[in-house]
């Protein structure tokens, strides 16, 4: 199973980039995962093409909070996958999202803009980073593989 991953879009409307980027980079994935801030409500019906699990941002619109749950746990291929956008400083969110989630195998999560693969304990925690990026790093996504076992990486856009 491929997933697609990306987070903090922080988009209105749907631009070339982003409609280049998610023929060319997740035109073969099963699922797309969204860790929150679409921001606006049209990426949310492009996104829905796919197979879209999502949650809501501290930024997205009235339309997006009213839709989407702020987590979610899903179930791949028995993997448990907690889905969460995430709050408070950059620093300390990977102790944040943890403990909003028990149970689970992989925590994806976004808000600090900044691309991680990491693993505490014995959970597996992704953050794909930004789709528009940050004055330190360039945009990035994410692919997540499920097999006999689970592997991330990040792509830049």
């Amino acid at each position: 199973m491929k997933i697609g991953i990306l987070s903090d879009t922080h988009l209105a409307n749907i631009t070339e980039l982003f409609e280049t980027t998610m023929k060319t980079v997740f035109g073969d994935v099963d699922m797309i995962i969204h860790a929150g801030d679409m921001t606006g409500i049209a990426v949310y019906y492009y996104l829905s093409h796919w197979e879209l699990k999502a949650v809501r941002g501290n930024m997205d619109d009235f339309d997006l909070c009213s839709l989407l749950p702020e987590k979610r746990i899903e179930e791949v291929m028995g993997r448990r996958i907690g889905v969460i956008h995430g709050r408070g400083s950059p620093q300390c969110i990977e102790d944040v999202v943890l403990r909003e989630f028990q149970g689970v195998d992989v925590v994806i999560f976004g808000h600090s803009h900044v691309p991680l693969k990491a693993k505490k304990g014995n959970v597996l925690l992704f953050n794909p980073g930004s789709f528009r990026g940050t004055h330190s790093h360039r945009g990035t996504v994410g692919i997540m593989e499920i097999d006999d076992k689970i592997t991330f990486r990040h792509i830049e856009v």
